[in-house]
């Protein structure tokens, strides 16, 4: 049998789509391995649809908030569009809110459709010739309780092949570290349960995924002081850490405690990662040639920034990018570093190919080296009551 590596070259060489050389089941926790991203092939994934495509597309649910539909264009409309009971896949997302009213309006700032990080998925998914019917049901600032309040009857389709569950930010962590009283991580544990339930009790066959976000560097900054002041730029990096732990740590414990989850998209440690290896800039207040992964400002924002205040929370074309591949690998078991220099949507993001291919290269390293233990945990997150 031919290894990963073999297949991979056979691609490049023949122009074999990626869905043949799928790294065997997404969802799989795995360790070792340790391919540095910038020796990742930069070769594009080419070829014609393979004749193992199944005729029915799979049909996947993205349900979250703004960390899922990205807030800001270019990302926010990328790819939106899609149409319901399409018949065959497609690379454009529907997004089941658009147009709807009471709970499930869209903000008037955010014009819709959106398509977002599942845009970009839906993107990296048609590349490789992967049957996927891709779509969204995401409320801006609202946590997976009140989405499952609101869309129930998205969310609990018989349809559903995957449903991949994000959570508002705050949530999942300890109020000691947001002074929130959003902040619940028995709540979020509990939503999970709800939701997964919910899903299998229609749709029993469904995988269910959770998809652990960044930490952001607003938050960072306030546990840290005053910039400028001695070591507020260490205490900075260490709260980045400790904020991605406390996200690691409630996302893979509500996955534990719910038993039924097939596996945690690994996003906020490919974010940590790509600031470990030096393909991103972690601090805003460092100038750096490195791109960031937060939004920060831009010469037009769409929507516009308040008192023309970076955003240090929301993704920046590079830290959507990233999420998506990171989703992409988990879900699918497809290497994305086979995408390589010419793939399409960091193309059209206005990426440059050398850092699509790092970015590419950070994502399979975070699901290859995918650990669920604990970080510096003291207590259980999901018996952590606010």
């Amino acid at each position: 049998m031919l290894s990963t590596n073999a297949w991979l070259k056979a691609a490049f060489i023949f122009g074999l789509p990626l869905a043949l050389i799928a790294c065997g089941g997404g969802g799989t926790s795995t360790t070792g391995g340790n391919t540095s991203a910038a020796s990742a092939p930069d070769a594009p994934a080419s070829g014609t649809a393979s004749s193992t495509t199944p005729s029915a597309p799979q049909h996947i649910l993205f349900v979250g908030d703004s960390f899922t539909h990205g807030r800001y264009t270019p990302v926010r409309n990328y790819n939106a569009g899609g149409t319901q009971n399409a018949p065959a896949a497609s690379p454009l997302v529907v997004d089941e809110n658009f147009g709807q009213t009471g709970l499930r309006a869209e903000s008037s700032e955010e014009a819709g459709p959106w398509g977002g990080i599942p845009g970009i998925f839906a993107e990296l998914v048609a590349e490789a010739h992967l049957n996927y019917d891709v779509h969204i049901e995401a409320i801006s600032e609202t946590s997976l309780e009140k989405n499952f309040f609101a869309a129930s009857s998205v969310i609990e389709q018989t349809k559903w092949n995957s449903v991949v569950l994000q959570e508002l930010s705050a949530k999942p962590l300890p109020q000691t570290l947001t002074g929130s009283s959003t902040s619940d991580p028995a709540g979020f544990c509990s939503s999970v349960k709800t939701i997964e339930q919910g899903v299998h009790s229609v749709a029993p066959s469904a995988g269910v995924y959770l998809y652990e976000p960044w930490p952001t560097a607003d938050l960072a900054q306030q546990l840290s002081g005053t910039p400028g002041t001695t070591e507020y730029h260490n205490r900075y990096i260490n709260n980045l850490s400790v904020l991605g732990n406390a996200n690691h740590n409630a996302y893979y414990s509500a996955a534990s405690h719910d038993g039924a989850i097939v596996s945690v998209a690994p996003v906020g440690e490919a974010w940590q990662r790509a600031w470990a290896e030096g393909v991103a800039n972690p601090d805003p207040k460092v100038s750096s040639a490195l791109p960031l992964l937060w939004y920060n400002i831009n010469a037009v924002n769409n929507p516009a920034l308040k008192a023309n205040n970076p955003d240090l929370h929301h993704p920046s074309i590079y830290g959507a990018y990233l999420s998506a591949l990171v989703l992409f690998e988990q879900i699918t078991g497809t290497d994305v570093r086979a995408f390589g220099r010419a793939e399409a949507a960091a193309q059209e993001f206005g990426i440059p190919a050398a850092i699509a291919v790092q970015l590419q290269g950070v994502a399979w390293e975070t699901v290859a080296q995918e650990s669920a233990i604990p970080l510096d945990e003291s207590v259980d997150p999901c018996t952590l009551k606010q």
